[in-house]
């Protein structure tokens, strides 16, 4: 695979997969990409001594498939079909090297390809992260999930089919929430941010036709013209073309074309998913301010507050 083999031409320390296996984990590295790094190349150790029918599954997929994750584990998660016969050094070696093994049915509809290994198709690994991990992070790889091409009532029929398992209860409403129009990580988790906070679902990627042509706004409240754009870290570096001041140009630009037809932005950032509470103030400020939506009391008593 092109990720991880790249890796071995970075000047870094070594970091043991397994018996004879080592990758190359740059110091300098930023975290969740050398996580991601690190976790291709386990697949690729997994991939190269594993001798029976398995299926990459789980976070594993998603991120197989080229999907967005968040606080993505560092274990490479198995499906296979039958319970595995599993002798003690086998057993050993899964858990010393972070490998999650689950055996289930698994229909040929939920069988895939990717980069060359066997994994679990887009909606099976949709369900199946939207069973297990935090709500946050099964929300992400939803909103990826469909923005890359599932088949949204084929997700519903695999959650309903997985009736009586853990975690469907919360796999219908990851579902519910689920938008085809987040465009990161970080819009997804401001969006449910906002609606856990009491707030009207936001509409998202709503286009509004400016001084400088047809321009979108990440999400909002069209009836009350307010809108929020979040500022991710790869708008000014791997998107910036190396000149992140034109961008940050176009921006401001962008912005005030935008605000030239009466929307109001808040802008939002990965400080105010950590710790969101100023932010909602600000956005239910926003709202109330235009007099247009029915805010929820807690909406409101946040705002109290502050």
């Amino acid at each position: 695979m092109p990720e991880v083999e790249r890796l071995a031409e970075v000047d870094a320390e070594l970091t043991r997969l397994r018996p004879g296996v080592y990758v190359p984990v740059s110091p300098g590295a930023v975290e969740a990409r050398a996580r991601r790094e690190l976790v291709l190349a386990r697949v690729v150790a997994a991939w190269s001594s594993l001798d029976s029918d398995v299926w990459f599954s789980h976070e594993t997929a998603a991120l197989l498939h080229g999907m967005w994750t968040y606080r993505l584990a560092d274990r490479v998660h198995l499906t296979q079909l039958y319970p595995p016969q599993v002798r003690r050094e086998d057993d050993s070696w899964d858990h010393r090297f972070l490998m999650s093994r689950h055996w289930t049915r698994l229909p040929e509809r939920d069988r895939d390809e990717a980069g060359g290994v066997p994994v679990t198709s887009l909606e099976r690994t949709a369900v199946d992260c939207a069973r297990t991990l935090s709500f946050e992070s099964a929300l992400v790889v939803m909103d990826c999930a469909l923005r890359h091409g599932a088949d949204r009532s084929l997700v519903r029929r695999i959650i309903d089919e997985s009736r009586g398992k853990r975690g469907v209860v919360q796999a219908r409403r990851v579902l519910d929430i689920a938008d085809t129009g987040a465009e990161s990580p970080g819009e997804t988790l401001t969006r449910y941010g906002l609606i856990e906070a009491g707030l009207p679902r936001p509409t998202t990627q709503i286009p509004v036709l400016t001084s400088l042509g047809p321009r979108w706004v990440d999400l909002g409240w069209p009836a009350a013209r307010v809108g929020i754009e979040f500022d991710g870290e790869v708008k000014y570096t791997e998107l910036a073309d190396g000149d992140p001041d034109e961008v940050r140009r176009r921006e401001r630009a962008r912005q005030r074309a935008i605000e030239e037809e009466g929307w109001r932005i808040v802008r939002s950032g990965w400080p105010d998913i950590d710790h969101p509470h100023a932010f909602h103030v600000r956005v239910w400020r926003a709202l109330a301010g235009r007099g247009k939506l029915v805010l929820s009391s807690d909406a409101g008593a946040a705002a109290r507050r502050a």
